[in-house]
């Protein structure tokens, strides 16, 4: 008695990769004899073929004999699932390779089949099948990433928290005894001889190399968030204008060319605006030093709308920035070399730094990310792709 395929809606679109003429023309034959429907036919006699043909059509399925003319064996199966992950793999052994049938499903194939010892209703039935194991196999692929960027954050967030509490205790641990030093510094400075020129000196390096640690120490307490914001309505743009105007200097140190191109009808931001004048001047600050001499810096602010896509390239928090609505960016960019992309994936961990010799600490970038965050905001750092040099982005939520 004849069994009736069942009935799927989904139509198949069939890659059928086999040398054998007689084989391959009974394949076609069953494929044709199923009422389910096939929307794509094509069939390959070689592996080359058959990734050429992928790389045409969009197959769902592939029959795949593993011995071809241009390859045999497993090398066939990774071959071609490593190149179309995507697409489900139904294998087609000869008679007497039951147990190397077995083995392709832990290479990538979703199924197999042994060539005489099938029907039209067995082979229909296997290739939906493997559709739907490649179905759940993506889903289980997703599903575990999806654990183990929760796991890394959740790790983040706990390091971040032993961080900031040994942050704050260190800093206020340091700043009794710096008082003291400056104070000692002042006093002494007040009872030196005038005409004592080294010892003077001597103690206004004491007074400077304070006044270095005490700034540290500053990161330190903002970096573990020890700090109130006072947030009200204002406007990035004056924020901009600001931060431009109070390190203008340095840009005609190094001859710095800086285009400002602001969007004056952009929305007000509720921010506090010492904090955001204090991450855009860390941002600028960093695009001079990495920018060569007589580059140039520009400055952008713009309206977006939040975009599905905005969402998962910045993983913005769909509770705050909801799709349809207005995001307000700003970007520094540099033409300076760009970040080493190793470099790039450890920028904001606490004490990272590549300017060790230099006196840095490596907490501006961490600082930067935590201030954006307590406004629900957010800081990506990237290169650029169409020519040298890096892009800070800023994200911000208009006033309501």
């Amino acid at each position: 008695m004849n069994q009736i395929p069942p009935k799927f809606a989904q139509p198949l679109k069939i890659l059928v990769v086999e040398d054998n003429v007689i084989d391959r023309r009974i394949l076609e034959t069953m494929l044709h004899e199923s009422p389910n429907p096939i929307s794509l036919l094509k069939t390959a006699e070689t592996l080359d073929g058959a990734l050429q043909l992928l790389g045409q059509h969009p197959f769902n399925v592939v029959i795949l004999d593993l011995n071809l003319p241009d390859s045999e064996g497993k090398e066939t199966l990774m071959a071609l699932s490593g190149r179309y992950p995507q697409v489900a793999i139904v294998i087609n052994t000869g008679a007497y390779e039951d147990e190397l049938g077995l083995h392709t499903l832990s290479y990538g194939a979703q199924d197999f089949l042994v060539k005489g010892k099938y029907t039209a209703y067995v082979l229909h039935k296997a290739l939906y099948y493997a559709l739907e194991r490649k179905r759940l196999e993506r889903e289980l692929t997703e599903a575990c990433q999806r654990l183990q960027e929760a796991q890394a954050q959740l790790l983040q967030m706990e390091k971040m928290k032993v961080i900031g509490a040994l942050a704050s205790g260190i800093a206020h641990e340091i700043r009794n005894p710096l008082a003291t030093i400056s104070y000692g510094a002042t006093f002494l400075q007040a009872q030196v001889q005038p005409g004592d020129e080294k010892s003077q000196i001597a103690l206004n390096n004491i007074k400077e190399a304070v006044h270095k640690a005490n700034g540290i120490v500053s990161e330190l307490l903002n970096f573990s968030g020890k700090t109130t914001l006072n947030k009200k309505s204002e406007s990035l743009n004056e924020i901009i204008e600001k931060s431009l105007s109070l390190i203008r200097h340095e840009f005609h140190k190094k001859n710095i060319q800086v285009a400002a191109r602001l969007d004056q009808s952009i929305p007000q931001i509720n921010v506090d605006r010492n904090r955001i004048e204090q991450v855009l001047l860390n941002l600028i600050l960093n695009a001079v030093q990495a920018s060569p001499s007589g580059g140039t810096l520009e400055l952008k602010t713009y309206c977006q709308t939040v975009s599905e896509n905005l969402c998962g390239l910045y993983s913005l928090d769909k509770s705050k920035f909801k799709v349809g609505d207005t995001a307000i960016l700003c970007d520094v960019e540099d033409n300076g070399n760009g970040i080493l992309p190793e470099h790039l994936q450890k920028i904001f961990e606490p004490f990272f730094t590549t300017k060790r010799d230099s006196g840095g600490v490596g907490l501006g970038l961490s600082i930067i990310k935590n201030i954006m965050e307590s406004h629900n905001g957010i800081i990506a750092i990237e290169n650029i792709t169409d020519h040298s040099g890096v892009r800070a982005r800023l994200i911000f939520q208009p006033c309501e």
